[in-house]
């Protein structure tokens, strides 16, 4: 469980008895490692912590709610739309939630919905690049551009 820069919940989690293996981590910049090691992702609905885990083919669990900044619940409507994860209206309700997660078919038919999302913005992005540059006249070629990115 990585509980970022919360020194509490790390604390509180650390001090209590699991019946499974379980590790707690606070602030890391190796999420991205950390996310291999896992089948789901437990968070808030960020564009980037959804974009991560659709990228890592993990289905989501977050919540919304009034408190829910008003761009992110666009995202959670979005996780609900395209059957990614489960949305929940209070993390109070998260056990509920982690349960339906750990139900083999419910996690394989999420799974099988977040494959089927194609998320190609890494490379759409240099494409709009590319072409705002050539408007430019900068001279700056896509392979240039691509490899100055890196990507392939």
């Amino acid at each position: 469980m990585i509980c970022g820069k919360n020194e509490k919940l790390a604390a509180r989690l650390k001090a209590k008895k699991w019946n499974v293996g379980t590790s707690v981590i606070g602030f890391t910049k190796e999420v991205h490692k950390l996310m291999r090691a896992v089948d789901f992702l437990i968070g808030k609905p960020g564009p980037g912590s959804i974009a991560e885990a659709m990228q890592r083919g993990l289905p989501v669990l977050v919540e919304c709610n009034s408190w829910t900044l008003p761009q992110e619940r666009f995202n959670a409507e979005w996780v609900t739309q395209k059957r990614v994860g489960i949305v929940l209206k209070s993390f109070d309700d998260v056990v509920a939630g982690v349960q339906q997660m750990l139900d083999a078919e419910k996690l394989a038919e999420f799974k099988k919905n977040v494959a089927a999302q194609n998320n190609r913005a890494i490379f759409e992005i240099t494409e709009i690049l590319q072409t705002l540059l050539d408007k430019q006249n900068t001279g700056l070629n896509s392979k240039r551009l691509r490899d100055a990115v890196g990507v392939a």
